[in-house]
């Protein structure tokens, strides 16, 4: 979305609001129709940047966190990093108070674009990357600077899209670039598109109707079952799996697409037997649609070490999205970019 001369990346809906500009990372006729925690965390902008040339001598952007709204969700402080290109600068805390970012291009921006060039990197050293956090919703309080949306020379040319939980939007992640989809996205160095919601990803018609629809995506991955283990029955589960994935497949029957189970989390360390059921309505219904393009995943394949958990036993740790990311794209690179 352009706004002000400025790439909003992944986001699809910006609110005016009386305390600045409220981000939104799906449409507002999609939102209204999801459960409350998806509804809550689609303003959390994981995934989200402003990209920028810069055509002024620096640019200032006020960022602040809200305060604590919701009833049952805590709104963390963040972190927001700034990239030039694919070239880190530096990172911000953000909280209540706000927190003023200014950014001009440093004086080796030629030799860091003589380098992008060279060894081919799918960024332009030039375009400005504020990479927003992941965890906490804020507001943009002011902008200022001249700008130019990035070209498409910029950018990568391909475009990734995650579909998920907390884990996919990213909790325990400290920073927005060590989320695994991110990780998993520079690896393999393409754009992403990331619709993790925290406590909200269940599969409804709309957010399936919505992804379909959408065609500014190459691939996905979809990880499917740990926020409907706990309080939906084998059958609610296996109904809408049913419609997410034939959906999606229906409307991208030619793009990869790559179905994930639940990774390992506390009912694998227990007796327990229904989040099996559940990894088996995923694992069989990608076996019946028996497309080579239509990949089914184990999240036992990609997060290997208890040592990737933290104390609750469902989120990654920091080293759990590190190993995530390397298996996941090693799984995309061996299939996608093989075809």
């Amino acid at each position: 979305m352009v706004f002000k001369n400025i790439d909003f990346h992944n986001v699809e809906e910006i609110f005016e609001k009386e305390d600045g500009l409220q981000l939104s990372r799906i449409p507002e006729n999609v939102r209204v129709f999801l459960n409350e925690n998806a509804k809550i965390r689609s303003f959390m902008p994981a995934g989200c940047e402003l990209r920028f040339n810069l055509k002024s001598e620096k640019a200032k952007i006020y960022l602040k966190k809200i305060k604590n709204v919701y009833k049952n969700v805590y709104i963390e402080n963040g972190i927001c990093e700034v990239y030039f290109g694919d070239f880190f600068y530096f990172w911000y805390f953000i909280d209540e108070n706000g927190r003023e970012i200014e950014v001009k291009y440093p004086e080796n921006i030629d030799k860091l674009k003589k380098i992008a060039e060279e060894k081919k990197l799918p960024f332009d050293p030039e375009v400005i990357r504020v990479i927003l956090p992941h965890r906490c919703e804020i507001r943009i309080i002011n902008i200022e600077g001249e700008f130019e949306i990035p070209k498409p020379n910029q950018i990568p040319k391909l475009k990734y899209l995650s579909y998920g939980s907390s884990i996919t939007q990213g909790a325990s992640s400290i920073r927005p670039t060590g989320t695994y989809p991110m990780k998993t996205a520079q690896i393999l160095g393409v754009d992403l598109i990331n619709l993790g919601f925290g406590g909200g990803a269940y599969l409804e018609k709309e957010i399936a109707d919505y992804i379909a629809e959408r065609n500014d995506w190459d691939f996905a991955t979809f990880e499917l079952g740990i926020n409907m283990v706990l309080w939906s029955d084998v059958e609610e589960f296996e109904k809408r799996v049913n419609y997410f994935v034939e959906t999606i497949v229906r409307k991208h029957s030619d793009k990869y697409l790559y179905f994930i189970d639940m990774f390992p989390f506390f009912m694998d360390f227990e007796k327990e037997k229904k989040q099996e059921e559940f990894r088996k309505i995923v694992r069989n219904k990608v076996k019946e649609i028996d497309k080579e393009n239509v990949i089914y995943i184990s999240g036992f394949e990609l997060l290997k070490s208890e040592k990737g958990l933290t104390f609750d036993l469902v989120h990654p740790a920091s080293f759990g999205m590190e190993e995530i990311a390397f298996n996941l794209s090693t799984i995309i690179s061996h299939t996608y970019f093989k075809k």
